[in-house]
């Protein structure tokens, strides 16, 4: 079996929420990949008044995108930061510890697969976004994008140093000793064999970017997704193509119309649109109609 189905799975699957201030809608599409391999969060008072958002991409497989889903939002609020409400501390240290769980023989089944982490926590009007990878979190500030992370590529200076550094090679197309196209992970402990070097100097790195903003009143809304997303639209494109559909369409049609706007025709070409999408849209003030869900897979979080 190749990476590629005949036909495009289509459908949708959603998770969906409000409170009296934010509300969001979480949609993943299987696309035309053979697997579904994108698993997230949406959890709205993860503890009073804190609210998470992640996407994990999950590659070589789903178990670690999807262990990381079920697992990782209790594992950062047992860090000792996070208790303090010092959240950039507690997601670095939740991202490399989290990392060392997922060598363990009884957790990794499979070696070599990996997971992208972009996790979003909101306090207030604190936001706070750790990365690893190329999943990304874009906030629309006055119909502008402001990236809140930084995708992580092989080719990157900083990340090139560390992978020639660890014992890797980069191909001419951009990948670690042939194989993943990205440079920082969860999991992937295939790439992180060098006993000289704790895990975030491996070849692939576990240790997150983390930027922290304030949320204006020029902040709309807020978009985490998959490179399945951002591979086909920029980060001002999907903005602009949201902005557009804002207050005209629900959240859920929004995010229904950006999947099929990335979506590729057919799987002729280099793969952009052929990827498993998986976009988050948090509306920061709460101006926007959720949408009808009847899915029966459809979960929902209404306060």
């Amino acid at each position: 079996m190749g990476a590629y189905l005949d036909r495009p799975i289509t459908e949708s699957h959603y998770d969906y929420g409000k409170n009296d201030k934010i509300k969001y809608v979480a949609a993943s599409m299987q696309g035309w990949r053979t697997e579904q391999e994108d698993a997230h969060n949406a959890i709205l008072d993860l503890e009073k008044g804190i609210h998470m958002f992640a996407v994990y991409d999950g590659h070589g497989g789903k178990d670690v995108s999807t262990y990381t889903a079920d697992h990782f939002p209790q594992y950062l609020i047992q860090q000792e930061n996070w208790k303090n409400k010092e959240f950039s501390n507690a997601l670095n240290d939740a991202f490399i510890s989290f990392d060392d769980v997922l060598r363990q023989p009884e957790v990794l089944k499979i070696l070599n697969s990996g997971t992208t982490a972009c996790v979003v926590v909101i306090h207030n009007e604190n936001i706070t976004v750790a990365n690893a990878g190329d999943s990304r979190a874009v906030l629309c500030r006055n119909g502008k994008a402001i990236e809140l992370s930084f995708d992580h590529k092989p080719e990157d200076k900083s990340e090139k140093s560390r992978i020639v550094k660890a014992g890797g090679t980069i191909s001419a197309d951009g990948r670690v000793n042939g194989g993943l196209n990205l440079s920082r992970a969860l999991g992937d402990h295939y790439y992180k064999q060098n006993k000289d070097l704790p895990l975030e100097e491996q070849m692939i790195s576990a240790k997150p970017d983390i930027i922290e903003d304030k949320i204006t009143d020029e902040d709309e809304f807020l978009i985490i997704a998959c490179d399945g997303i951002w591979n086909s639209m920029s980060s001002q494109e999907v903005v602009d193509f949201v902005k557009e559909l804002w207050g005209k369409e629900t959240l859920k049609q929004i995010c229904d119309k950006i999947m099929a706007n990335c979506l590729a025709d057919n799987t002729d070409g280099d793969g952009t649109g052929c990827d498993n999408m998986t976009i988050i849209i948090v509306d920061l003030k709460n101006t926007t109609e959720l949408g009808q869900f009847d899915n029966i897979e459809d979960t929902k979080q209404i306060e």
